[in-house]
């Protein structure tokens, strides 16, 4: 009789831990293409089309973005803010001259645009704000790794500079 006792206790604490750990928040990371069917182009509406893309979205850390464009037609860089202001890009920090998924490992802005001539300037740009999430543990320290992970299986296109 009391191993009967004791085994429904048992099973009660363990029902209850694990509903109790069902319950905790999750780092689910969510995926998202950049300019949804649009794609990574230079935009009908100029710069104002992504920015009004990214503003529809609340980013966190661990989201991905995906970058789609034809290789050899465009391509993507990472740049400072002080580049991305001035459409500078004559020292990004990466870029690819493939389509890329990148996820990203730290609460910032980051900031895209083309290399190609005139690209940046037709609107070809973008600002990303990603917030902390919810189950995050501390953003790495900025010297140790720059804070985004490279998802795609082309990563060896990318170069950083």
């Amino acid at each position: 009789m009391n191993n009967i006792i004791v085994n429904n206790a048992m099973l009660l604490v363990i029902a209850a831990v694990a509903a109790s750990v069902m319950m905790l928040p999750t780092a689910e990371a969510s995926l998202y293409t950049v300019g949804d069917d649009l794609g990574w182009t230079i935009p009908p509406g100029g710069a104002a089309t992504y920015a009004a893309w990214a503003a529809k979205h609340s980013f966190v850390v661990k989201d991905i973005l995906v970058f789609n464009f034809s290789a050899g037609e465009d391509d993507l860089a990472v740049v400072t803010k002080e580049d991305f202001d001035a459409c500078n890009t004559t020292d990004p920090l990466y870029e690819f001259q493939e389509p890329v998924t990148l996820q990203f490992l730290a609460s910032d802005t980051f900031y895209f645009t083309s290399t190609l001539a005139g690209q940046c300037s037709k609107g070809q740009k973008l600002a990303v704000y990603f917030a902390p999430s919810s189950t995050d543990s501390p953003s790495p320290s900025p010297t140790s790794s720059f804070p985004l992970k490279f998802v795609s299986q082309k990563i060896m296109q990318g170069t950083r500079t």
